[in-house]
This record gives C-alpha cells, structure tokens and sequence, in this order.
C-alpha cells in the first residue's frame, strides 16, 4: 500500500443533553496507535484528525470529513472511526419509502438533542462517505455504537454500559433536509451503481446487529468499546496483511470472549473487498474458508450446516488449522517456519449445529495459543485438508459437482468449460453450485413462513412462482426493482437472501448479511444510498442475465458472509487460491437445529 492514510477519529464521552460513556476516547487514542503502526508497516503516512467530546459537534464533524476525508485521493485511504452514542429519530413522510419502520439510524455528536441541532442520518453519513470514495481512494468506517434506539443507555452490570441513546421523536421540519447541502464543499458523492457510473467503494465494521446494543467493558484495566478492543486485538496480534473478513472473525471472537448478544458485523460495497487487506491493497480469495477460535472453553469453528458441513452421523469431517497472518515473536507458534505451507494443527469436528461446529484438536494442540484465531481448511475423510505431510489435498468442486445444470431453462452458473483446468477456479464454481443445491429435507418450518415478494418501483407485485422476469425500459440495460423478504406466519427466524449470479458470484442482499424477523416483519434489500431499490442488469454483448435468488431461514443465527464469494470474470478469475478440498455434505443429515432454504430464478431481459 502506498500514499495517504487520511484518518478521521470522532470518540464521543461527554454530551450536552445525552447521559456520558466511558470508554470512547481510549478507543480512539488506541485507534490512533494501530493505524500508525499498520500504516507505517505499509510505507504509508498517516495523517490524523481527532475529534473529542466538545470539538465532535455535529458542524464540526461535517467540516472535518469535508477538509480532511474530502482530500483523500486514488491511492489513499480514508478512515472513519467513531465511538460514541448511536441512536434513531423519526423518518420525514417524504422518505417513508425507504424506511419501512419509519426510522433511520443515526450517530449522536456532542451537541444532538439541543435546539435546531439534530442527529447524523444515515444518509448524511452515506453522502460523506461518498465524498471521501469520490477520487478512488479505498474507504473503511468503523463505528463502535449501537445502530438501533429503543432504549436509554443502561447498565447490564458493574462493569460497562451500552452506546445506545434514546430515539429523537421529533421530526426534521421542512427546511432541515437529510441531504448535506452542496454549497458547504461537499460536491457529489460518487454515483450508486450501474447506469450512473461507477460505485462508491466502501467497507464498513460496525459493532452490532440493529437488533442489538454495542457495550462498553474493561479490558485490561481500561474501559473500551467492545468492538473497537476486539478490533485492536486483531489488528496487533499479528504482523503482515490480514483481509476484512479475517478482522471481522477474529472481531467476533474477541467479541464473545467479553460479552454476549453482540455480533459485529461486516459489509462491503463489492463482494470482493471481503478479502482484501486491511487498509487497502489487492484482494487475494483465502484459501481457507473457515476460522477456529477458543469460546466458551472449546474450539469452536464459526461454520456449521447451512454452510455446507455434514452431521457427524455421516462420517469423520477432518480440519487443518493454519496461522493468519504473520504470528508476532512470543506467541507459541512463532517458531513455526515462516515459509512452511503445512498446517500448525489438525483436529475433527464433533458436533454440527446449524451454525457453528464444536472441533477436537487431535494433533499440535501445544502449538496453539488459546487467545488466537485460526484459518481452517476442512475436508472429509479421504480427503484430508493440507494432505499428507502438509501437502495440497485433491482437488474437486465442493459438493463433488462436476455438470453444469440447467437454471430455470438459464444460463446461471454453466460451467460449460468454465474451470479451464483450473482448480481453484473450479472449487469456486463448485461452490456456487454446492450453495445452489442445499437443502434440509428433514426441516420442520412449513413452507411459505418466509416469503421473497418482487415489485415494481411503484409497488407492483410481480408474479413469484419459482422464476421472476424483469424487462429493462427501453435505452438502457439494467431494470429498477424492490426485493424484499416477509415472515408471513412466524415465529421469529433469522433470515438470510442470497443473490447467486450468472458468473458465479454470492452476494449477501440483506443489511449486515442477514436479519432476525418476526411475524409480519419484513427486510428490505437497499441500494448503495440506503434506498429499498435494485437494479438488475443485463452486461454488455448478452440479452439476459438470469441470476438466483436464494433464501436461507434458520431458528439460530449463522454467519452469512461465509457464503460471500466474488464474481468469476473471464480474467479475473486466473491465479485465485482457493481451497480445493471436497466436502461431500449428506442432504439426509440434519442437524438438530432448524433451518430450511427456498430459490426463485430471476431473469432480466434487454430490450
């Protein structure tokens, strides 16, 4: 990585109308002391602006993002980091199209709540974000607060309290827009997607689900944000590149290790930007698709059924554990060779839930160190990951698909000579195919609970029998459409929409991957600016993209980011390390827990 890292650090203990925290300035002064290392490291300057209690008024915040983020260019790296309160207020009538509960989040500044000076939307924050992705540059936003009201921040115990202030139920009047006006510098954020030019690029941690509260906990001896502690943890535990999904694994991990009921999560404008490096850089696929980390006194692997693994019931499912990144000196494994390719330790899973898998570690337990995450690679007896004596495994598509199949009478997913001898480009393609087919014969939620509904821009249903057929308006080659998923007969199920695409990309569609509904709930698919609204393209020398949309509904919540994988081009795709172990998942395996899966094709036509 070269250039500018151009950090805006907003931490946010002391307000005006708001009950205080404790821990947001110490997550900022540590935010400071990462970045610089991991920058310095890159042969990258660091250049940062820190906004605290008083100074982090809601102008002053705009103004910071404008002259310090708005100056990011094609080869730097914006950061914005923010600790402090997250709350909601009410959505305008004007926007209640796009906020199906009538709200939108917000991120409280120092002076929120007093007269004339409301919260940051997330929509403003969005146009920011676009001003700093304006020239290029790559943009990562880490927010430690709560992204959901619903509540007075409260104490759960002695220890800490949560980042979640109280909804503002008064409504913006008429003259206070939720669109940062252009004559204060910003100038226009880059355009959302196809047909507009191309996409802001962005990647976004944030501390919890909106369902959920971000806490605030001591650690050594400090009190802290619970994501930005377990964030720090990652970031320094190991020296050399970690990928966003890395961070957002070994996030999590440090998570549970302090609380309960707070699950970070990770989204991404691009697919892709999930396995590239951390402040920036080329992406590299990983070639272990699964981590391992000590919870609750166990290792546990953070993939379970719905991600393709088989019940033990069927046979002996078999991991390799390998570092991520570069182990820092001290740590039990540092005196690993740094080039050996074999694993660190092997072990075999014990018990599948839906979506998580308890694993014993058979062999090189001592080399492990407890406070660390590990990659996994997984293969079934016979196939054993890292192979013998460290060696590659065979290679084979995942699922041991090998036929192109026919979608809906489509294209999507043909292999028709697609691997070119490949095999990690045929594990990919494997994949997506292994995603296609899974099912849960032995589920006990009725067909029909969750629902996928189609529309029209206006609100016009669309028929949804198994194949949807959108037509592009004539002149251009993508076709406006509203997705969204309905809990029509309940109880409440974690829901997570997939689109699988015609070169063999899976892309969460659903707000941080997924979402828990309950009975007559429903989750909205939003475009880049936070609007329920779709396009469905069609590429350049085709007359149709024919893409699937798959549906998985689980009683327990699982890791939907798992599934995510980048689109295969006819030359991206070339040098792409994937793990080519087969697992062989057995559909009459079901595991305790519940969970079920639904797809309908959907085809858009050029005019």
């Amino acid at each position: 990585m070269a250039g500018t890292v151009r950090a805006l650090l907003v931490g946010i203990d002391d307000y005006l109308a708001i009950t205080p925290l404790a821990g947001c300035g110490n997550d900022v002064a540590a935010a400071e002391q990462v970045l610089r290392v991991r920058a310095e490291s890159a042969g990258a300057t660091l250049e940062v602006r820190t906004l605290r209690d008083a100074e982090a008024t809601r102008e002053a915040l705009i103004a910071a993002f404008v002259e310090h983020l708005g100056g990011t260019g094609p080869d730097d790296v914006a950061v914005f980091w923010y600790s402090g309160h997250g709350s909601q207020e009410q959505a305008p009538e004007s926007i209640w199209h796009a906020e199906p509960d009538r709200l939108i989040e917000t991120l409280v500044p120092y002076d929120a709540r007093t007269p004339g000076v409301f919260d940051l939307a997330d929509k403003e924050l969005s146009q920011l974000l676009g001003l700093a992705a304006g020239h290029g540059g790559h943009v990562l936003a880490v927010l430690d607060c709560c992204h959901s009201g619903g509540g007075t921040r409260t104490i759960d115990d002695d220890t800490g309290g949560v980042r979640a202030a109280p909804a503002d139920e008064r409504i913006r009047p008429p003259g206070v827009s939720l669109s940062l006006p252009t004559t204060r510098g910003l100038g226009e954020a880059r355009p959302p997607g196809p047909g507009g030019g191309p996409a802001a690029r962005w990647v976004a941690l944030s501390a919890c689900r909106s369902d959920q509260k971000a806490k605030e906990r001591p650690v050594r001896g400090v009190i802290r944000g619970v994501l930005s502690a377990g964030l720090e943890r990652a970031l320094t535990g190991a020296i050399g590149p970690l990928s966003y999904r890395d961070i957002h694994r070994m996030c999590s991990a440090a998570t549970l290790d302090l609380v309960a009921d707070q699950s970070p999560q990770l989204e991404v404008s691009e697919p892709g930007d999930l396995d590239r490096p951390f402040l920036g850089g080329a992406a590299v696929l990983a070639a272990h698709p699964f981590t391992v980390s000590i919870r609750g006194g166990g290792w546990l692997l953070d993939g379970g059924a719905v991600h393709g693994l088989p019940d033990v019931a069927v046979g002996r499912t078999e991991i390799a554990l390998f570092p991520i990144g570069t182990p820092r000196a001290g740590t039990p494994q540092s005196g690993a060779p740094p080039t050996s390719a074999g694993p660190l330790a092997r072990g075999v899973l014990t018990q599948v839930r839906v979506g998580e898998s308890d694993v014993r570690i058979t062999d090189g337990e001592g080399a492990l160190d407890p406070a660390r995450t590990y990659r996994a690679s997984v293969g079934r007896a016979g196939h054993a990951p890292g192979g013998p004596a460290g060696g590659t495994a065979s290679a084979g598509p995942v699922g041991g698909r090998t036929d192109a199949g026919d979608v809906g009478g489509g294209t999507a997913g043909d292999l028709s000579g697609d691997a070119g001898g490949d095999p990690g480009r045929a594990a990919h393609i494997g994949r997506w195919h292994d995603l296609l087919d899974r099912r849960n014969p032995g589920t006990m939620i009725p067909v029909g609970t969750v629902d996928v509904a189609v529309e029209q821009p206006d609100g016009t249903p669309l028929p949804v029998d198994g194949t949807v057929e959108v037509r592009c308006p004539r002149g251009q080659r993508w076709a406006p459409a509203r997705i969204r998923v309905v809990n029509r007969l309940g109880p409440r199920l974690f829901c997570a929409l997939f689109a699988l695409t015609q070169d063999h990309g899976v892309v969460p569609l659903l707000p941080g991957g997924g979402a828990w509904l309950g009975a007559g709930e429903e989750a909205w698919v939003l475009d880049a600016a936070g609007e329920p609204m779709v396009r469905m393209t069609v590429a350049p020398g085709r007359s149709r993209a024919v893409d699937v949309l798959k549906l998985f509904i689980s009683t327990v919540e699982f890791d939907a980011q798992q599934m995510q994988q980048a689109e295969l081009g006819a030359d991206a795709s070339r040098g792409l390390t994937l793990d080519p172990a087969a697992l062989v998942a057995d559909a009459a395996a079901v595991s305790a827990q519940d969970w079920t899966a639904a797809e309908w094709v959907i085809t858009t036509l050029a005019p």
